[in-house]
């Protein structure tokens, strides 16, 4: 709340830091730090108005100097060999939710779903488009709106986009379902209380999801 970065952001931020745990050596404490780290190399490719280095460093209690926060930035970006491109699941999402034509509390369900993805260690391994997939075709199933000839066919041509098997799409379901169904816990609250507002159509609020094993079923 208090950085008000894009998803975009956010999507890239903890991209960065999965790979930079696979090139580099951290220790359990500079954990924060480098978690930090990302999420500023990132805003500095997605914003506009970046946040002072001192700010960061007070969020973090002042654990961590500036002269240390700028020391492992260098790091990482070496480590990265300064690629820094990708492609957000949140993006295939909203493309696929286009295709198909969803309504909007379908899209916001599914951006709820992926966005709790972030927070599971068990989809590091999956693609971006697999996630979006999963996250959508849950969504639907939660919300059973009344399907139109017209939905339909759009949500048959958007199924057509290659996004793995069903196993492995019924596999990410159930990772999000039962993420959903935890929504009082620690990792989650943030997550969920962010998609109760109105804004986002109060989607985490909805009693479908209240029962995991009601949102796990075959992927249609």
């Amino acid at each position: 709340e208090f950085l008000q970065f894009q998803e975009e952001t956010l999507y890239l931020g903890v991209h960065l830091l999965n790979r930079s745990l696979r090139q580099l050596k951290v220790t359990t404490g500079n954990l924060q730090l480098l978690g930090m780290v990302c999420l500023f190399i990132a805003a500095k490719k997605e914003e506009s108005l970046l946040p002072d280095v001192s700010g960061l460093c007070s969020l973090m209690a002042h654990t961590y100097t500036k002269h240390q926060l700028l020391r492992m930035e260098r790091k990482v970006l070496f480590a990265l060999n300064f690629d820094l491109s990708y492609c957000p699941p949140l993006h295939l999402l909203l493309l696929l939710a286009s295709v198909a034509r969803c309504s909007a509390t379908v899209v916001w369900m599914a951006r709820y779903l992926l966005e709790l993805s972030l927070l599971e260690g068990q989809c590091v391994v999956f693609l971006p488009v697999q996630l979006a997939g999963a996250a959508l075709c849950l969504a639907r199933q939660v919300l059973q709106e009344c399907p139109t000839p017209e939905g339909e066919a759009a949500w048959c041509l958007a199924s057509s986009i290659h996004v793995g098997s069903e196993a492995t799409l019924l596999r990410i379901m159930h990772i999000l379902a039962s993420a959903a169904a935890n929504f009082n816990s620690e990792e989650t609250c943030a997550t969920f209380i962010k998609f109760s507002s109105p804004e986002t159509l109060q989607v985490s609020r909805h009693p479908g999801l209240n029962n995991a094993a009601s949102l796990l079923g075959v992927c249609s």
